[in-house]
């Protein structure tokens, strides 16, 4: 790991370890989003929400920003510019016309296509790795993948607990073990 990536940060356990290697490979993936979506002539939302929708299936605005994980008033304006791109076509749908559908065109079909292929082509560390060390990574970040979709049940020491009748509570950022300290 990058000593630079978060200055003075000390690992708790290997859980906190392994997540701090995890968020930083994300940089990894931002880059290459960047990089991606700029050659595409496209922002990384508006790239990300073309990716998002199913060529074989129109889809809701509602459904994409689901899909998203965001308001569904945060997709318009990746919606509005890929359809000036003439990537998608916007519709009402055939039985609620208070409902738009998305349908990806033959050109946002190509785009999408070029985007994903870019995006999702391993990176050569990945490539380079044992073929057995690849299985057990997959195998681990399955696992981890199908937890993280599962909501974590809520925490509290007794210690954060808000006072009586206070809705904050009494702890401080060093109490609780961020910047890198053990409480």
């Amino acid at each position: 790991m990058n000593e630079e990536f978060v200055p003075g940060l000390r690992y708790r356990s290997r859980a906190h370890e392994l997540w701090a290697l995890l968020v930083e490979s994300y940089s990894g993936w931002e880059d290459r989003m960047n990089r991606a979506s700029e050659a595409a002539g496209l922002s990384p939302v508006s790239a990300w929400a073309l990716i998002q929708l199913d060529p074989e299936h129109a889809i809701s605005q509602k459904e994409l920003a689901e899909r998203l994980h965001c308001n569904p008033s945060t997709v318009v304006d990746p919606t509005d510019r890929l359809e000036e791109r003439g990537l998608v076509v916007r519709r009402p749908h055939a039985t609620d016309r208070r409902v738009n559908v998305l349908t990806v065109t033959a050109r946002g079909r190509q785009f999408r296509d070029q985007l994903i292929a870019q995006l999702f082509e391993p990176p050569e560390a990945l490539r380079r790795m044992p073929v057995s060390d690849q299985v057990r990574f997959r195998d681990a970040m399955l696992v981890a993948v199908e937890a993280f979709a599962r909501p974590e049940p809520r925490r509290r020491a007794a210690s954060s607990r808000p006072a009586c009748g206070s809705r904050h509570s009494k702890t401080s950022p060093g109490d609780v073990g961020l910047r890198g300290r053990v409480p």
